[in-house]
């Protein structure tokens, strides 16, 4: 018998494992050459709010909505803090005009509630899902008026259940009283329903008035630029205006939000204050209703 050992493997099945050892070293170097996919853990939706939170609502007797203030995170836009409480950027900019112009962390939001999403009581085991809402009672206010108007409630009894001990004759001007809860999932667009801008509400006498006296009479259109003076009665729609009669009504459109205001020209424009490209001159309470910061803006003034 020979000394040396001869590989008896056939041939066939030799080169089958060359060709399997081949195969696996390149797919070893294809897998290697590949970039590993990261793996995302999916996080969960930043909450906007939560059960420690307390809401405190006011009243806004201008468009007849509960208001409470929301303070903006870092964290979060303007655009889904409006969607978490059931507004479009049309509704945030409505009721808080001037974000237009910019915002930043820590600014106030302010939000309506909705009668509906406001709940007098909950179950105990869900108090968890619910944040506590508030309402200081103000001088002239009455039990019964902020039961039956303000909160829109089915009875007094609900608003003494929830603050014990409290009674018509107890109850004083600045306390804080508990009204009930609003969900930490926020508010629901259906919810807030159409929203009307107060300002227009507040003008709807004006706005009135106007359409039965410019029917078929001869409107003059003017485009330029408006300015604003903190002088003036803050509670009326006022105007100073070159040529409009005295005591008439005008219209002035901001060219920005495309709202409309109507108002009464109680003066002139003085020359030695503003320069002649200045159309009109409006009072603060405009100011509030256009949401206007800069010096000047830019209108469209009707009038006959």
């Amino acid at each position: 018998m020979s000394i040396f050992t001869l590989n008896q493997t056939p041939l066939p099945v030799r080169y089958a494992w060359s060709s399997l050892l081949f195969f696996s070293t390149t797919l070893f170097f294809i897998l290697s050459a590949q970039p590993v996919p990261t793996v995302v853990t999916p996080q969960p939706p930043l909450r906007t709010l939560n059960p420690l939170d307390s809401i405190i609502v006011e009243y806004e007797m201008m468009s007849g909505h509960l208001i409470f203030e929301y303070d903006l995170r870092e964290d979060e836009s303007l655009y889904g803090a409006g969607r978490f409480f059931g507004l479009d950027m049309d509704d945030v900019y409505l009721i808080n005009p001037r974000f237009r112009l910019g915002y930043e962390p820590g600014d106030k939001l302010r939000v309506p509630l909705p009668h509906s999403s406001l709940r007098p009581f909950v179950p105990y085991d869900s108090i968890n899902f619910f944040c506590p809402v508030y309402y200081t009672f103000k001088k002239g206010e009455t039990i019964y008026g902020l039961v039956h108007r303000t909160l829109q409630l089915d009875s007094e009894q609900t608003l003494y259940i929830n603050n014990p001990g409290l009674t018509a004759d107890n109850i004083a001007v600045g306390q804080q009283l508990f009204v009930g809860w609003l969900s930490i999932q926020g508010i629901t667009a259906e919810a807030q329903g159409e929203i009307e801008d107060p300002y227009v509400r507040q003008n709807t006498a004006l706005r009135e008035r106007w359409n039965q006296v410019s029917r078929g009479r001869r409107l003059v259109t003017q485009k330029g630029k408006a300015a604003w003076t903190r002088q003036g009665d803050r509670n009326k729609f006022m105007a100073l205006h070159r040529t409009a009669p005295l005591n008439s009504l005008i219209e002035i459109m901001d060219k920005r939000t495309n709202k409309t205001i109507y108002c009464r020209v109680v003066g002139r424009i003085p020359d030695q204050v503003y320069d002649q490209n200045v159309e009109v001159v409006v009072s603060p309470l405009l100011v509030k209703a256009f949401g206007v910061r800069d010096k000047f803006f830019y209108v469209e003034v009707r009038h006959y």
